[in-house]
């Protein structure tokens, strides 16, 4: 029975939900498709690297700030501190991102030290080979040219790893102190300790002067 002037109750269950259902069967096919496409890349760019050089970045928020990943690209301070100008390090294959900025000396000089690395490694080609060129990174020599470095193609995918994580403290054995220790009870002790300092002081100053009274 229905009273008053309600809507009519009208279910309806026709979801076709078949019809919205997703499936990923091709992720084997997508896989090689990748594959295949950057080994593409790589004959096409030989001997370039497959891919740009980009700094190790710290992560955002607290949680992460600890970690190191890899970057967008390298801000103009850490160019200008390896002397290499921004236009010239986009042709030679070294990302950079002109919004980022150093917050840290650390951070910085760990990116200045990663394109010295690159620096150092990088077999430059002249474009014309009786004519090499001196730049922000000078044409490499008639001898390296012909070395079995410049025969291999760089196809990492980070051109050059991140430095291998640190640990804070070494791994150390547990003491009989430490096992006896009760840690809670301690910071609970502590707490209280501080809440009533003020007071503790004040009834020590209080007897101080009552006893100092008597002996008078």
């Amino acid at each position: 029975m229905v009273k008053h002037n309600y809507q009519l109750p009208n279910t309806h269950l026709r979801k076709h939900w078949q019809r919205f259902v997703k499936t990923w069967f091709n992720q084997p096919a997508r896989k090689q498709r990748r594959s295949l496409a950057r080994q593409a890349k790589a004959a096409r760019v030989f001997p370039r690297p497959l891919e740009k050089l980009r700094p190790v970045v710290h992560g955002s928020t607290r949680k992460y700030n600890s970690k190191l990943r890899y970057g967008r690209g390298f801000t103009l301070q850490e160019l200008r501190q390896a002397k290499i100008s921004p236009r010239f390090a986009q042709t030679v294959g070294i990302a950079v991102d002109h919004r980022r900025q150093d917050v840290s000396e650390e951070g910085l000089q760990l990116n200045v030290q990663r394109l010295e690395s690159y620096k150092s490694k990088l077999i430059l080609f002249p474009r014309r080979a009786d004519k090499p060129k001196k730049g922000d990174i000078h044409d490499s020599t008639a001898e390296r040219l012909k070395s079995a470095e410049a025969a291999q193609q760089n196809t990492a995918k980070h051109v050059l790893g991140k430095p291998a994580p640190r640990l804070r403290q070494a791994p150390q054995a547990i003491t009989k102190d430490q096992k006896d220790l009760r840690v809670f009870r301690k910071i609970r002790q502590l707490q209280v300790n501080k809440k009533f300092i003020g007071k503790r002081e004040k009834r020590a100053r209080e007897q101080a002067e009552k006893e100092a009274e008597q002996k008078k």
